[in-house]
């Protein structure tokens, strides 16, 4: 606004106030912080011109939009060093608790909307600002600014003034004191990444972001870099108008284990800086705690739940670790106490699953709980046990740190499958060098589950020593008691060799199952077969060949290493 006069003194108060009017506006403010306001709310003035401005006189005032144009002083300049050009006048709640340093501390008291301030220069409205659902044009200049929760509402740019709040001012995070946005810059309004761990190197991750340009110059069309550990990937991200967004698409396939941040890296070419953006965390092989059995649905009275496995030490700290499952919130688990291979199992009731482990202590050994500590989490993530309208797999649950880093996760009922009533799933155990394929499979124990005890699927102990030629199968015939039956494999891939693939064929050599490959080199692999084709069906009784074929690099392999299986 520029100079609008109160009252019979207009045109003396005009020319009083004129050098003031050119110069300082109500340049951000926070009306509705996250949580309590008191302490919390700010407002930033911003001298425009090219001289110094005198503040002394000037008044911050407030008027409640349930009342109409009843101002209240919240502040009053007082005579001192006069604001340089440029230069900003914070002016804070009482009791402030940010880490700007604050020009003025007063009680502003400035509610949530729709209310409004102004400033006022020796009877002349210098600006004014209306938020919230207002409608009293005496109010605001033009339309009133749009109220967000923990955000302040600043003008973009700074300075920026055409007498439209709401054309003038955006919802933006809070910079008291500092410039509202950066020249150049890059946000994410969302990310996603799919899978959001990986158990083992080698497997694909696709990672895609909602990105705005939040600086106040346009973007040109340039190569944003996704850097995963020492992995990166490039995309292009066409030019990006300031305000506006741009979707974008990476596929990585990592390399190394580890927990590795996801930054998204632009650089342009003609300017010194590079544009970083955050995109979170990626865990990348077997994190200090990991998911290892999950029943989903029920039907022997002992409730859902979910097993979980110490691989190092994981932090004893209440709320360091949290789970959820696909379509509910963060459960923060209590403080663990677990030694490396030990297990915990978080349940739905852990009186019901107590009476389970006590009814068949004399049955199997693995149906027995192992001595494992059973903890309840409320509210339950409650488990589908069919995929809802949309969705190809029935739930996932997902294992976090307390940044929300995903550690671990499990897809339940896969490729449109229910899950199978009282059969729990497992992690298969992955082994020094294991692949990343096809870790999890239906419990084969005779209670259905292994609750606290060593996985059904996990390779006989003393299983994994290959043969001559570099494969081991384990077991070679199979019966499968109810329809459930896995084929552990394990080889090495021998120097000189890029990688492997391998395969399950018929014996008339028509393909059944593609079990995956990798051209990480040399070095160990574990997997397994679950006894079905690519269809996600069971095969029939019969004989079947497990081919596997090394990759080049130097080595070259005519005939495949094939091994027979026989189901029944």
């Amino acid at each position: 606004m520029h100079g609008t006069a109160i009252g019979p003194l207009a045109v003396v108060c005009l020319l009083n106030a004129s050098t003031v009017a050119a110069q300082v506006i109500i340049n951000e403010f926070l009306p509705d912080p996250d949580g309590a306001d008191a302490g919390r709310e700010f407002v930033e003035l911003l001298n425009t011109a090219s001289e110094p401005a005198d503040l002394s006189g000037l008044k911050l005032e407030f008027a409640n939009g349930a009342e109409g144009p009843q101002w209240q002083v919240r502040w009053t300049g007082s005579l001192g060093p006069q604001l340089a050009p440029g230069a900003r006048f914070l002016i804070v709640d009482r009791g402030w608790a940010g880490a700007a340093r604050a020009d003025a501390e007063v009680s502003l008291a400035l509610q949530n909307g729709p209310d409004a301030i102004r400033l006022v220069g020796d009877g002349v409205v210098l600006d004014l600002v209306g938020y919230g659902a207002l409608s009293d044009t005496l109010l605001m200049e033009g339309r009133p600014v749009i109220v967000a929760v923990g955000r302040s509402l600043a003008r973009r740019p700074d300075g920026r003034d055409t007498d439209d709040n709401r054309a003038d001012f955006v919802a933006a995070a809070p910079s008291p004191g500092a410039p509202n946005f950066a020249t150049r810059a890059l946000v994410a309004l969302e990310s996603s990444v799919e899978p959001p761990s990986l158990s083992a190197p080698g497997g694909p991750v696709a990672v895609a972001a909602l990105l705005r340009n939040d600086g106040v110059e346009d973007l040109p069309t340039a190569r944003l870099r996704l850097a995963c550990g020492p992995d990166t990937v490039g995309a292009m991200l066409d030019a990006v108008p300031s305000g506006q967004e741009r979707r974008v698409e990476w596929l990585l396939r990592p390399a190394a284990a580890g927990r590795w941040p996801l930054q998204a890296r632009l650089e342009l070419p003609a300017l010194p800086e590079t544009i970083v953006v955050r995109l979170g965390h990626l865990q990348i092989g077997a994190a200090e705690l990991r998911v290892s059995e999950v029943l989903g649905a029920p039907r022997s009275g002992q409730g859902e739940w979910i097993e979980l496995e110490a691989v190092g030490d994981p932090l004893p700290t209440p709320g360091a670790y949290r789970l959820r499952d696909e379509d509910g919130g963060w459960v923060a688990l209590p403080a663990l106490d677990l030694a490396a291979g030990r297990r915990l199992i978080v349940a739905q009731d852990s009186l019901a699953l107590a009476g389970w482990l006590a009814a068949n202590a004399a049955g199997p050994p693995d149906a027995s709980g192992c001595g494992a500590t059973i903890v309840p989490a409320a509210p339950w993530p409650s488990l589908n046990n069919a995929p809802p309208d949309g969705r190809t797999r029935a739930d996932r649950v997902l294992l976090a740190d307390s940044l929300g880093t995903i550690l671990d996760h499990a897809d339940l009922g896969e490729d449109g499958r229910a899950l199978t009533g009282d059969r729990s799933l497992e992690r298969v155990a992955p082994g020094p060098g294991a692949s990343s394929v096809a870790p999890w499979a239906e419990s084969l124990a005779a209670a259905g589950s292994t609750p606290g005890c060593p996985n059904s699927v996990d390779p006989p102990a003393g299983a994994g020593a290959t043969g001559a030629d570099g494969l081991a199968v384990d077991p070679p015939l199979v019966s499968r008691p109810g329809g459930q039956a896995t084929v552990h494999l394990r080889f090495e891939v021998p120097t000189g060799a890029g990688g492997w693939d391998l395969g399950v064929f018929d014996l008339d050599g028509r393909p059944v199952r593609d079990l995956g490959g990798d051209g990480l080199g040399p070095g160990p692999r574990a997997l397994f077969w679950d006894l079905r084709d690519d269809q996600a069906r069971p095969v029939a009784a019969g004989g079947y060949i497990v081919a596997l074929r090394w990759r080049g690099g130097g080595r070259g392999q005519a005939t495949p290493v094939r091994r027979l299986v026989v189901v029944r």
